[in-house]
């Protein structure tokens, strides 16, 4: 049990609100409420006030229970050779990249519904007495697509700056000041179930914006209503997709504070050499992409080149991970 949760129940069995306690301590309610949600802690005047109201030692508010059912929430004291990070940096710290996440899931949002607009112009010049020529589909659409895009390198690049002050936590070993283990166990145990609503309904979407499109390849539809259902998938993805950043990236921000999973000393030192690696490797196929479509322009069809590399991405990150393992 840590000190947000002595504080709880301490004024629990005392049957006294937060307010109540509050006017006892000569605080507000809002500081005391902080205090029980681990997102900040009192000074020590104020553990000695509460100690001496409560009835209890300052030693059995600040330190850890050695109880069983408390065990995970006990830490030793930090170590000086890394960087330490304290409650209030940590709270910051999942905050921000709450934030983060929800600009980079905005920046996905747009980049996934870029080619919506040259698919559908596309689709509209193969029709016959259409004034919408090839010519004016590809000029439009890609210009579109380009803006799309630069909208969304702007949010990848804000809010990358703003989680650039955090590398010291995302990439680097750390120590944690007291009270920091337990905020990030406490948090990840209450967000565990709209983690779970999250995965399952961004998930469900995916899968769900492919039936119009394998409906109108039964029936054999014209091209433009393939077209138009292949848009419907798009922005089905669009909607799921962001659900699926702000949810993994937040649970994933609890892991990093603990540093435990893919987060553990050795985790980043692979996570560092995988990014250099999908840098280059996006770089590369966007670079293949352009050079094959300079010429023949069939932007309409190539596209298809993106979700093709997504996979062999995937494949090479999960064989460069079964070499790590077997190494270790």
């Amino acid at each position: 049990m840590i000190l947000s949760e002595k504080i709880s129940l301490l004024r629990k069995k005392n049957g006294w609100s937060q307010e109540e306690l509050a006017q006892q301590l000569g605080v507000s309610r809002q500081s005391v409420s902080k205090w029980e949600g681990s997102q900040s802690v009192p000074d020590l005047d104020k553990l000695l006030l509460m100690s001496q109201i409560f009835g209890v030692s300052v030693d059995y508010l600040v330190k850890d229970e050695k109880g069983s059912e408390d065990i995970e929430y006990t830490q030793s004291a930090p170590d000086t050779s890394f960087p330490s990070v304290s409650v209030e940096e940590a709270n910051c710290f999942l905050s921000d990249r709450i934030a983060a996440a929800k600009q980079i899931a905005a920046g996905v949002s747009i980049c996934i519904l870029s080619p919506v607009t040259l698919l559908l112009l596309g689709g509209l010049s193969n029709l016959e007495h259409t004034p919408v020529t090839e010519a004016m589909a590809a000029g439009f659409g890609i210009s579109v697509l380009l803006c799309m895009v630069a909208c969304a390198v702007v949010l990848f690049i804000r809010s990358g700056m703003k989680l650039e002050k955090y590398k010291y936590i995302t990439e680097n070993e750390f120590s944690s000041e007291y009270g920091v283990t337990g905020i990030a166990k406490t948090r990840q145990e209450q967000y565990a179930p709209t983690y779970l609503k999250g995965i399952c309904a961004g998930v469900a979407a995916c899968i769900l914006g492919v039936i119009p499109l394998l409906i109108a390849g039964c029936f054999e539809a014209p091209d433009l209503i393939l077209i138009s259902c292949l848009c419907l998938l798009l922005i089905f993805c669009a909607a799921a997709v962001p659900v699926l950043i702000i949810v993994g990236m937040t649970n994933e921000s609890f892991h990093q504070l603990l540093q435990e999973g893919d987060f553990t000393p050795d985790g980043k030192r692979r996570s560092r050499r995988s990014s250099a690696i999908s840098t280059a490797y996006w770089c590369i196929v966007t670079a293949i992409y352009l050079a094959v479509n300079y010429d023949n322009r069939h932007w309409d069809i190539t596209w298809v080149v993106w979700p093709i590399a997504g996979v062999l991405f995937a494949a090479l990150m999960g064989i460069l991970g079964v070499l790590d393992k077997n190494r270790d």
